[in-house]
């Protein structure tokens, strides 16, 4: 009621178990305003807004004559009675105030006891509004047993369930769905199919199909399509999106997919085909006419790609990330002047987006313009590409000759990019390092850490520069970064092989190594870690598993020499030999093959 001053909603409205004057019937209270209304609960709603609004005026002069027990109170289907009504009212006034959590709770409470749809019905759609899953599904379900024969409820359950990933629960419930023809179901069934189980996908197949021998529609013919796709069956797939075509061809879905299809089985020319009527338009669709500009430059028809290209700029001028994507997409094949002049034009009308010179940067660098590339890419300031921009920029300038000018570039963007400063000093470090710099790196990375005491990133890098001479520096280095980064893989392998190379502690250099396995298995640098501490344990024929496994990934000549060792310890002189020349061949003068020739005695040419 406008008048009712309720501070804590239902602690503060006395639930009426006695009553004074004497009873009025369910029938004279919900019709207080005038309104002969009938007592089923769905009209007692009503009756309930009119007291609330309309009535808030009149008041009840009747004198106390005597307090009389009220009857215990009994729910049937369909019938009001003074505990609904109270509820009803608290839920409402609750709602009002914002306090959408008791009004959830009480309306789902009445319609567990009422049965009755509108109440479950208004449960659901708070519950929506919430993003309540759990006390959605249960007013939904509450809602599908007041009233078996509404569709919505049905919707809003399998929806959710879909949602949810538990697709074998949704499938009844769509049964009830389809047949009052529920597009966004079907639009969430397309959407989620790649995650259906083979015979999810199967039974999906079946309930669709029957309902598409029953009434057949464009969304549903596409929706089909995209199950048989899932299930590998791409003759009945097409067939479904040329029926979902026909059937409504400005359905555009159909068209999308249809052409997504023979993309993926690399009939680019006939996708082309079918996305051609649809350019003809005034205003193609922005979606279809990407993916034709797409398919123009995996057809290798670059010119008119590159033509397609501008044009869907210049038709959709208002959409700078479809212009900025049309720019990378020229970049990705080799169309450099054409993204060059996309990009710029994107600078000069967002300046303040600076994405485009990290781009920019790239092209002046394929180009061989040094300093152009570098004057862009210090005017990256976007998270994404700022810190790479800075590591760009270090290794363009990889020559000892450049070290002034690189320490004055990273001083000026620590000065002005606090928020990467570590990632700078680390750039930085590893630069000096990489130049035969170690003295000044671990000066600076000593004074960045009087700075961040606890960075993970400067402790690590320190950790790396330090001579191995300094062993108890570096595991001191890296337990900290473990303190603070337990599941830290680059750490515990770090560690791990340091103690292996330098220490005879191999059972917990092995734990550590293992334990970073586990958090990265495919890693090779870890793979090869394993297979060097299995082999200094003598466990060669293990040690090759994992040392071919990291060789396959990246056969670096350090991997290389670990698994020529592993294959002489194992008894196999002749591979590690002809491993050994293979390698020698493409790195003629390294130090790890050297050392490796050497362990296995390998004869000198």
């Amino acid at each position: 009621m406008a008048t009712v001053n309720i501070s804590n909603m239902k602690a503060s409205i006395a639930k009426p178990r006695f009553i004074t004057a004497k009873p009025k019937p369910i029938a004279t209270l919900v019709s207080l305003c005038g309104r002969k209304i009938t007592t089923p609960i769905t009209a007692a709603l009503i009756a309930m807004v009119f007291s609330l609004s309309g009535c808030s005026t009149q008041q009840n002069n009747t004198p106390a004559t005597e307090t009389v027990q009220l009857p215990e109170i009994e729910y049937r289907r369909g019938e009001l009675n003074r505990e609904t009504l109270y509820d009803l009212i608290v839920a409402e006034i609750a709602g009002q105030r914002k306090a959408f959590d008791l009004s959830l709770e009480t309306y789902l409470h009445q319609a567990q006891l009422t049965g009755d749809p509108v109440i479950a019905q208004r449960a659901a759609y708070i519950a929506q509004y919430l993003q309540r899953p759990d006390e959605l599904l249960l007013a939904a379900n509450l809602w599908q047993k007041a009233e078996p024969n509404n569709p919505e409820p049905y919707q809003i359950a399998a929806s959710l369930l879909l949602h949810k990933g538990d697709f074998s629960a949704a499938l009844p419930l769509l049964q009830h769905a389809l047949n009052h023809s529920d597009k966004q179901t079907l639009i969430l069934i397309s959407a989620q199919a790649d995650q259906f189980t083979a015979d999810e996908t199967k039974a999906y197949i079946s309930l669709l199909e029957q309902q598409a021998n029953q009434a057949s529609n464009a969304i549903l013919l596409t929706t089909l399509g995209i199950l048989y796709a899932q299930q590998g069956d791409n003759v009945k797939a097409l067939q479904r999106f040329n029926a979902a075509i026909l059937d409504d061809p400005e359905y555009l879905e159909a068209t999308l997919q249809k052409a997504e299809l023979l993309r993926a089985q690399g009939a680019f020319q006939q996708a082309i085909t079918a996305l051609e009527p649809y350019m003809e338009a005034d205003l193609p669709n922005q979606q279809l006419f990407t993916l034709y500009v797409q398919l123009l430059f995996q057809a290798k028809q670059t010119q008119q790609a590159v033509q397609q290209s501008l044009l869907l700029v210049e038709t959709f001028p208002e959409e700078p990330q479809l212009t900025f994507y049309t720019a990378l997409l020229l970049l990705e094949n080799d169309q450099i002047e054409p993204s060059r002049n996309i990009m710029q034009a994107l600078l000069n009308r967002y300046p303040n987006n600076t994405t485009p010179h990290y781009y920019l940067g790239l092209i002046e660098q394929h180009n061989g313009a040094i300093n152009a590339a570098i004057d862009h890419f210090v005017k990256v300031k976007d998270n994404a590409n700022v810190h790479q921009a800075f590591r760009r920029i270090a290794a363009l300038l990889d020559d000892a000759d450049n070290r002034s000018r690189l320490q004055a570039i990273l001083q000026d963007a620590r000065n002005n990019l606090p928020s990467l400063e570590t990632q700078l000093y680390v750039i930085e470090a590893e630069w000096l390092n990489r130049h035969d710099f170690k003295d000044e790196a671990l000066s600076l990375l000593d004074e960045a850490l009087q700075q961040h005491r606890d960075d993970t990133s400067l402790l690590y890098t320190r950790a790396m520069t330090l001579d191995p001479q300094d062993i108890d520096l570096i595991e001191q280095d890296l337990r900290q970064v473990l303190k603070f980064e337990p599941d830290n893989a680059m750490a515990l392998n770090a560690l791990g092989y340091t103690l292996s190379l330098y220490t005879d502690r191999f059972d917990e250099a092995y734990a550590l190594i293992d334990a970073a396995l586990n958090l990265s298995p495919s890693d090779p640098s870890i793979l090869d870690s394993m297979g060097w501490i299995l082999l200094k344990q003598g466990k060669a024929n293990e040690a090759i598993d994992f040392l071919q496994q990291a060789y396959d990934r990246f056969p670096d000549p350090e991997v290389s020499a670990h698994l020529i060792q592993a294959y002489h310890a194992a008894g196999q002189p002749q591979a590690a030999l002809k491993l050994l020349k293979k390698e020698q061949l493409k790195h003629p003068d390294n130090d790890f093959l050297r050392d490796a020739a050497i362990s296995i005695n390998a004869p000198q040419d």
